[in-house]
């Protein structure tokens, strides 16, 4: 994702068994910054912001589409990004007011982000020029910059091309499927949980007369024939909680083919006040191969892992 997109929901139980993933892992912070430290009142003034903001979007009716969710939102995603605000992220993070606080605020941002993309796919299914459409989606840009970023942290790895592309929670506005398969000749499956994301995306690349795209509702973990796929996507909210993303990366890793690559979204110093974040370190059943944390206004962080054989 982006930094001036919320965040999509789970498209993984967040409370599935943690016990599929039987691998004993070292204890480690869940969250890691790139910060210097404490400074004492410049983490109270960051916590005192991340309060007001969880509090705010927690007194929303709804968290549809609208001046005031937009600008609590992009008040939060702009904390999140500030280089200045990201040296107490150790220290912010590990605060037990935000520490409690955490689950729900992401929550808060999935919901979110699943009524931006349902609002803007629906625009585009109706609108007269569905492509035109699209292009004043707000966010477009950063859509086209994370997922140009991901190409060559994938392609950088392996000599050939990648060709068939399972999604792991890929929503009502895939856009990041769709770039696959129009800029990199990707065929992609795209899978959710939501019945209405999956009916939204297929109607919307339908509309547009996008090929090389697949639907389907479904959660992975019930998913036990994976083989035949070069690369695996794995939203950044796909699994709430470091525990239940491992759950889904030790699943992926136990039907998976060895050798196929897995491409998860994290996030790294105060983004991970928006996202899960995922050790690269601590991946069950694969290598890690590559981690790349922009500074830039894209929020994701992309960990690019292989498969290794039983």
């Amino acid at each position: 994702m982006t930094s001036s997109t919320p965040i999509r929901r789970s498209v993984a139980h967040p409370t599935h068994p943690t016990q599929q993933h039987q691998e004993r892992r070292p204890s480690r912070p869940a969250v890691h910054a790139c910060g210097r430290g404490d400074t004492g009142s410049g983490r109270a003034a960051v916590v005192t912001q991340v309060r007001a903001l969880h509090d705010a979007l927690a007194a929303c009716p709804d968290l549809k589409p609208g001046p005031r969710t937009n600008e609590i939102f992009g008040r939060l995603v702009a904390l999140a990004v500030d280089p200045t605000a990201a040296r107490e992220a150790d220290a912010v993070l590990a605060d037990p007011a935000v520490e409690t606080l955490l689950p729900a605020l992401r929550q808060l941002c999935a919901a979110g982000e699943f009524e931006l993309e349902r609002h803007w796919a629906r625009r585009v299914v109706a609108a007269p020029d569905p492509a035109a459409e699209l292009a004043r989606f707000p966010y477009h840009r950063n859509y086209v910059d994370l997922t140009r970023l991901e190409h060559h942290a994938v392609s950088g790895l392996i000599p050939e091309q990648v060709g068939r592309v399972l999604f792991v929670g890929s929503g009502p506005l895939p856009l990041t499927s769709m770039l696959l398969a129009e800029r990199y000749g990707c065929e992609v499956d795209n899978l959710d949980r939501e019945p209405e994301a999956v009916t939204l995306g297929a109607a919307l690349t339908d509309r547009l007369g996008r090929t090389g795209l697949r639907f389907d509702v479904g959660d992975v973990i019930d998913r036990h024939d994976l083989a035949g796929y070069d690369l695996v996507y794995l939203a950044a909210l796909a699994g709430l909680d470091p525990d239940a993303k491992l759950g889904l990366l030790s699943h992926l890793a136990r039907t998976l083919t060895p050798g196929t690559l897995v491409l998860a979204r994290s996030a790294h110093s105060l983004r991970g006040l928006l996202y899960p974040v995922l050790d690269p370190h601590d991946l069950p059943g694969m290598d890690t191969l590559s981690v790349v944390h922009p500074f830039t206004d894209v929020v994701n962080s992309v960990v690019v892992a292989r498969v290794r054989a039983a």
